[in-house]
């Protein structure tokens, strides 16, 4: 199926319904999670609570290059799972598997529930300070991957919030200082100032296009530099709507936590990588049926599925995929055919595989 028939007959496909042969346990069952082992109160370990949260909604990009999706962007279908459900998940952290730049992940080990449907092995990915917000906004592409999850990215049991008070500690928050919660700050005003300016350009860009004929190209060209160049002086102070961003941002206080099954290894180094390259290729082309780009393409971010549940049939490739992405904060949410969203991820991977055949793993951080 090429990729505009794909994105024309998407209101038509199946999306696979998430449990099955395995009987997994719904994905939004729970409405609260309980961690024991991750906190510490009045120099105690102590049990973190944790509320279902918010997800913060992607900036969507408008970008100048490439060619937009003639029947616009494209719409998430209902929900395949069942009615939230208020159960409790309580689990006790096990081993850090690895710390990023938003956050940190710990396996768990599952205390309750016990019975009913299968829960596979999890994971938690615990907020750095002050870096919710990035969290948050991994949390809605996950909501937004919905019918993806078991099929090229991972099943998300849930993001969870709460807002610790002073007595509370959290080990990995100690290194942070007051001087990367600006930085956190400012990323965040700039992610959304951004937002705006690719609407305002694509607007603009759009409007001279149809005013000015082909022949005038280049006159094109200049008006969009000059315009351009007074957007970023009038943007400079943009100041995002508080309700998006201090809600996040300014809770210093506000821990975050994002629960996902664990998956398997990364992809082998130093062997030939036959029969795996066209299936990793396949997942961010999936990705951009969706008009989601995954900007951070990285030997970290892709795992090998997991083995504990069902690995269900993509509805582009009609096959299951035997590998998974991870680490959407940095996504883009764009409106752009399903070609152009994938490309970059494209380029990047044919170096990421060369230097792993090679026996490297390189990166850009």
């Amino acid at each position: 199926m090429d990729y505009v028939s794909a994105s024309k007959k998407r209101s038509s496909l199946t999306f696979p319904v998430i449990m099955s042969l395995f009987n997994l346990i719904a994905q939004n069952t729970f409405s609260s999670i309980e961690i024991e082992g991750l906190v510490k109160k009045n120099d105690q370990i102590a049990m973190l609570t944790c509320q279902r949260g918010t997800t913060l909604p992607a900036n969507l990009q408008y970008d100048s290059y490439g060619e937009a999706r003639p029947d616009g962007l494209w719409v998430r279908p209902p929900s395949n799972f069942p009615a939230p459900s208020n159960g409790t998940l309580r689990v006790t952290v096990n081993d850090q598997l690895g710390q990023g730049r938003i956050g940190t992940v710990y396996s768990v080990d599952i205390k309750s529930p016990r019975d009913g449907p299968h829960i596979p092995p999890l994971v938690i990915k615990l907020s750095n300070r002050y870096r919710s917000p990035k969290l948050a906004r991994e949390a809605w592409f996950y909501e937004e991957m919905e019918h993806l999850q078991g099929v090229c990215i991972a099943r998300c049991y849930g993001f969870f919030q709460v807002e610790l008070t002073e007595e509370y500690e959290v080990p990995n928050w100690r290194r942070i200082s007051e001087e990367i919660a600006e930085e956190a700050d400012e990323e965040e005003r700039c992610s959304l100032r951004d937002s705006v300016w690719s609407q305002e350009r694509a607007i603009y860009i759009a409007k001279v296009k149809e005013d000015t004929p082909d022949s005038a190209s280049n006159k094109v060209i200049d008006t969009f530099e000059d315009w351009e160049d007074r957007m970023n002086e009038e943007l400079s102070c943009y100041t995002p709507d508080p309700a998006a961003h201090l809600t996040f941002v300014r809770k210093h206080h506000l821990i975050s936590v994002l629960v996902l099954e664990r998956l398997g290894e990364h992809i082998p180094i130093g062997i030939p990588l036959e029969g795996i390259r066209q299936d990793i290729h396949d997942l961010y082309d999936d990705l951009g049926r969706l008009g989601i780009e995954a900007v951070d393409v990285h030997w970290r971010n892709i795992l090998e599925a997991s083995g504990t549940s069902e690995r269900l049939v993509c509805p582009y490739h009609d096959r299951t995929h035997a590998w998974r992405l991870i680490d959407f904060d940095l996504a883009k949410k764009t409106d752009k055919l399903p070609e152009w969203t994938a490309l970059s991820a494209h380029s990047l991977l044919k170096l990421i595989f060369l230097n792993l055949v090679e026996g490297t793993v390189i990166g850009w951080d």
